[in-house]
């Protein structure tokens, strides 16, 4: 465990330095007087500034990933709009058999001289 690179023997340490400096009710003023200070900065209007410029510039990288992102999408949409036109129109999704109905396209019907086969070449 490591705050701000000191580790928990040197806090101990500077605590066992500051008992026999400032002695038991020294020490407890001290914690009252950083305390406060430390509550008057966190809720100081500049120290919320630098936050929200600390997590902007976290979150950077990602917004431009998914800003990029998004342009590329669009400008793939807009070249498939303008190639194919029809595909995802109502053309498609009203003639899919997942609608239920049914294209209506004409079926091909056979002729009497399609019906019968050829003859293969080993019967020849």
């Amino acid at each position: 465990m490591n705050i701000l690179g000191i580790g928990p023997l040197e806090i101990v340490f500077v605590l066992i330095i500051g008992i026999l400096i400032l002695g038991p009710e020294g020490m407890i003023e001290a914690g009252r007087k950083l305390g406060k200070f430390m509550r008057s900065i966190i809720r100081s209007s500049w120290w919320q500034n630098i936050r929200n410029g600390v997590d902007e510039i976290q979150h950077l990288p990602q917004r431009l990933m998914r800003e990029a992102e998004l342009e590329e999408l669009n400008e793939i949409r807009d070249l498939t709009k303008n190639s194919f036109p029809r595909i995802g129109g109502p053309d498609l999704m009203n003639t899919s058999s997942w609608s239920g109905n049914r294209a209506t396209q004409p079926t091909p019907t056979m002729n009497k001289e399609e019906k019968t086969a050829e003859p293969s070449t080993a019967e020849k």
